[in-house]
């Protein structure tokens, strides 16, 4: 009995000992993060008749005014390769929306948007040397995507021309491109045929792959 009460204990701190490790590494993984309860730490604010980004009431909200628009926020900062990840939901308009992560922003020319539509599809887009932000993926439905208002769990992956987007947990959408390296992340939001739309962001964290 006391040889199987000795057993138990040097498991359980075998155990314990590895989830602190976990743990340790995990956070040792943090390159930068956001839960937007700070009003003052650095993403943009910006207001016009088309469109609205700001922090409100702890979270990030991307709000459009006009059919086929799309605005975007960063925090400017640069990476190389990371993963970032976000909690995001649509909080107003019709279905017809998009939202998701922005990785390798270089500049206002160049970046990637890694989306879903609150209607349950994704795709990957781009901006290149200032051209317009087009698909270099197809529309694909992502049966993992919690539809209408309901909280998505985003996680983005922009590894060497690796670009992947997770939606809570599940693959939903890859492809490879290696026009851009390296820049600043960030959120964006858009509509399409439909002239209103609403995203709130929070939680928002960038990790070493």
């Amino acid at each position: 009995m006391k040889t199987t009460l000795k057993l138990i204990l040097f498991l359980l701190v075998i155990t314990l000992t590895v989830l602190a490790c976990s743990f340790g590494a995990g956070e040792g993984n943090i390159l930068y993060e956001d839960d937007f309860s700070n009003d003052s730490s650095g993403w943009d604010m910006y207001s016009d008749s088309e469109g609205t980004t700001e922090y409100s009431d702890g979270v990030y909200r991307i709000s459009i005014n006009t059919e086929s628009m799309f605005y975007w926020a960063n925090p400017y900062e640069k990476f190389d390769d990371v993963i970032v990840e976000v909690t995001a939901n649509k909080s107003s308009g019709g279905d017809d929306m998009q939202y998701g992560i922005i990785c390798r922003h270089a500049d206002i020319d160049n970046w990637y948007a890694l989306i879903i539509t609150a209607d349950g599809y994704a795709a990957i887009r781009k901006r290149f040397q200032g051209s317009d932000l087009d698909f270099i993926t197809d529309f694909v439905e992502a049966p993992s995507v919690n539809t209408g208002s309901a909280t998505n769990t985003l996680r983005a992956e922009c590894v060497g021309s690796r670009l992947s987007l997770f939606v809570n947990g599940e693959l939903a959408i890859e492809t490879n491109d290696s026009d851009i390296s390296s820049g600043d992340v960030g959120l964006m939001a858009g509509t399409f045929a439909q002239p209103f739309a609403e995203a709130l962001f929070d939680n928002f964290a960038v990790r070493k792959p």
